[in-house]
């Protein structure tokens, strides 16, 4: 073990230790034990819950009952071992009734999930359930609206779904869930195969697109800037944000100048030149002003 990871490791005991004796909101009056949360302190990918359940109350492990086991399940069908990642919830104390989290609880706790994540700095964040969702990517965010897609923020992809719970009560939103963790394996991918800008690994292009047809960026004009058009027709749903679409754009851009790119400016259009948002199915084209940085 590195002095680094050694670092991290203390780092997270410590913020651990905090969290089994905090009493920031009411929900430690009812606890049996509060969940800190568990994983290498290196993991590259965290899973951020709603709040612990009975069996985690009872044993101070996160996602150990019924809605852990699926976890396990859906991890397992994406060649994710979980020891590898790092699990917590965004309140660590079970709520009574398991109830949802009140916003006055949610805001206690959330000091210690932005201090535990500036200890791992994972490169992706997958929010399980609308708790954890609006807690980290807005409160204006609305769960059926942005699962399934890659928003990219902070340095980091962040990556929302429906919280397994919820999947044991419903059999639609089991599928949506196993088709969303396919689509969290495949940004996964995507983060590890194409970071380095010369050394992109085998298959990770074509797990951009849909169909594994790869359409790369063109320049179509070099100024002061650069102008960019990029037939996104293809892209998977699953980066179809604008914010994934300027990050994959800047790695086309990256992997093609050998240089750090910036975007300026951007649009996306139907097949009409109409404005149209990445989301929408009938979006096939992306224009940029990007401006190169420093050579890499």
């Amino acid at each position: 073990m590195s002095s680094s990871v050694r670092e991290a490791s203390a780092a997270l005991e410590a913020i651990a230790r905090e969290i089994r004796s905090c009493t920031r909101c009411p929900l430690h009056e009812g606890r049996t034990h509060a969940v800190p949360g568990e994983g290498p302190p290196d993991a590259p990918l965290l899973f951020v819950g709603e709040g612990p359940g009975a069996e985690e109350d009872q044993q101070g492990r996160p996602f150990v009952g019924a809605a852990g086991r699926l976890l396990d399940r859906l991890l397992a069908s994406i060649r994710v071992p979980r020891e590898k990642v790092f699990i917590t919830n965004t309140v660590r104390c079970r709520p009574p009734g398991n109830r949802e989290p009140r916003p006055d609880e949610v805001a206690a706790c959330l000091p210690y999930l932005v201090r535990q994540m500036s200890v791992l700095q994972p490169r992706v964040v997958c929010l399980l359930g609308a708790t954890a969702t609006r807690a980290l990517l807005g409160s204006d965010q609305k769960l059926n609206q942005v699962h399934g897609r890659a928003v990219r923020e902070a340095g980091r992809w962040w990556f929302a779904t429906y919280h397994p719970a919820a999947a044991l009560r419903s059999a639609s939103v089991a599928n949506a869930l196993q088709e969303d963790f396919r689509r969290l394996r495949r940004l996964v991918d995507v983060e590890w195969g194409t970071e380095v800008p010369d050394r992109w690994k085998p298959g990770a292009l074509q797990k951009i697109f849909a169909d594994g047809e790869a359409t790369e960026p063109v320049v179509v004009s070099e100024a002061d800037s650069l102008r960019v058009t990029w037939d996104v027709g293809a892209v998977h749903p699953t980066f179809r944000t604008e914010s994934a679409l300027v990050e994959l754009l800047c790695r086309f851009l990256r992997r093609q100048r050998k240089a750090q790119a910036e975007v300026v400016s951007l649009q996306t259009t139907d097949a009409h030149s109409r404005r149209v948002p990445p989301e929408s199915p009938v979006c096939v084209h992306l224009y940029a002003e990007v401006r190169l940085g420093p050579q890499l």
